[in-house]
């Protein structure tokens, strides 16, 4: 069993474990900002985390620790992403993010020059 498949099988386990819905929170990125930049979410449930592109500018969206086990729905096949630790999003293009994270506090940001007041927190608990 390769690292990919070993990851994807924990997700899967993770997200069988989970007691509950899965729950969704919507997460949209503006030049510059994320509304809204404090989301809170149960543990208990697994979550589906979509992050939509409203702005004019190219957005990086990164959390190398709630992203490290998460299963994205936009992959990083772009050759804009193979260069860059994040998930590049265009304007007008959405990702989602299903994943099953544990108890803590998440920082996610753009990691596009200049962006770099541009992060938000989630907030599992």
């Amino acid at each position: 069993m390769n690292g990919r498949t070993s990851v994807l099988s924990l997700v899967a386990a993770a997200l069988l474990a989970c007691d509950g819905s899965m729950q969704t929170v919507s997460v949209t990125a503006e030049d510059f900002r994320f509304k809204p930049d404090l989301v809170r979410v149960r543990a208990s449930a697994p979550l589906t985390l979509s992050v939509y592109n409203a702005g004019r500018e190219v957005h990086e969206f990164d959390s190398p620790i709630l992203m490290y086990a998460a299963k994205t729905s936009l992959p990083k096949g772009s050759p804009e992403s193979a260069n860059n630790p994040g998930i590049v999003i265009r304007p007008g293009q959405s990702l989602q993010v299903v994943m099953a994270p544990p108890a803590g506090t998440y920082l996610y940001i753009c990691r596009r020059k200049g962006h770099a007041n541009m992060t938000g927190t989630l907030i599992v608990e």
